[in-house]
């Protein structure tokens, strides 16, 4: 065998050693995202909204709410969204017509600056419950929420049953046709579990 040939063979040896470290390394890295996004999923209905995380945020005001047996419209936005302002008049009306004794809405924003929220809502007569989610610990961490406002829908039992992504024209109307479609979407899911 010839020295071309002996070097030919250590190149192509050496070409396929780097290649198997390269498809082993791409394999490991495909997996191993595929294992973080699982656990940075958006949760989806049915799933438990994190309730309890709310008596860790600071109060913005109305820290006096009452969540027990009730079904929550949580809305997440900032003051430097321009959808998220557009929205807020209409879920503080809605505030005031939902039954109280059935429904809750509660504000959480994602801003740095309580000074900024606490301005906002006073200049708009915001009222409802408002909460800061400083280092977004729930919005980002826990619900993978990547765009503001997002709203939530969650049940007297703490389970999410609707997302809800973008500017909405929230009046009661808007809100009772979510919520009905809503249920039928719940009935369907609880079948199919059952039926499983």
């Amino acid at each position: 065998m010839s020295d071309f040939d002996n070097h030919r063979r250590i190149i192509v040896s050496t070409n396929f050693q780097q290649l198997s470290v390269l498809l082993c390394f791409s394999l490991l890295t495909a997996v191993l995202s595929s294992c973080s996004n699982q656990s940075q999923s958006s949760p989806a209905a049915g799933d438990v909204f994190p309730l309890t995380l709310l008596t860790q945020m600071k109060t913005i005001q109305n820290s006096s709410i009452d969540i027990q047996n009730k079904t929550l419209l949580i809305n997440f936005w900032a003051t430097w969204c321009k959808p998220c302002r557009d929205e807020m008049p209409g879920l503080q009306e809605l505030s005031t017509t939902l039954d109280q004794q059935q429904y809750t809405v509660i504000g959480i924003s994602v801003d740095d600056d309580i000074n900024l929220i606490k301005e906002f809502l006073l200049q708009h007569k915001i009222k409802f419950s408002n909460f800061q989610d400083k280092d977004s610990q729930m919005s980002e961490k826990l619900l993978s929420i990547k765009a503001l406002p997002v709203t939530f829908i969650v049940s007297a039992e703490g389970l999410i049953i609707n997302r809800i992504t973008g500017e909405q024209h929230w009046d009661v109307n808007f809100f009772n046709s979510i919520e009905q479609g809503t249920l039928m979407k719940m009935e369907n899911l609880n079948k199919h579990k059952k039926s499983g």
